[in-house]
C-alpha cells in the first residue's frame, strides 16, 4: 500500500468528500473529519 505524505490523495479521499457532501456536510466538517486542509476540499469542488 501507497504511503502518501498528504492525506488528501490518500484512496478513496474523493469518494468520502463527495459522500459527505451528500450529506450536507460542510466544509470544514469535512475538513475537520477527514483531516485535510479546507483549501483542498474547495479546489475539489471548483475543479469537479
Amino acid at each position: 500500500m501507497l504511503d502518501y505524505n498528504y492525506k488528501a490523495y490518500a484512496y478513496g479521499m474523493t469518494e468520502r468528500i463527495v459522500e459527505m457532501a451528500i450529506n450536507e456536510s460542510g466544509i470544514r466538517d469535512t475538513t475537520r473529519v477527514l483531516k485535510i486542509n479546507k483549501n483542498t476540499v474547495i479546489k475539489f469542488f471548483l475543479r469537479n
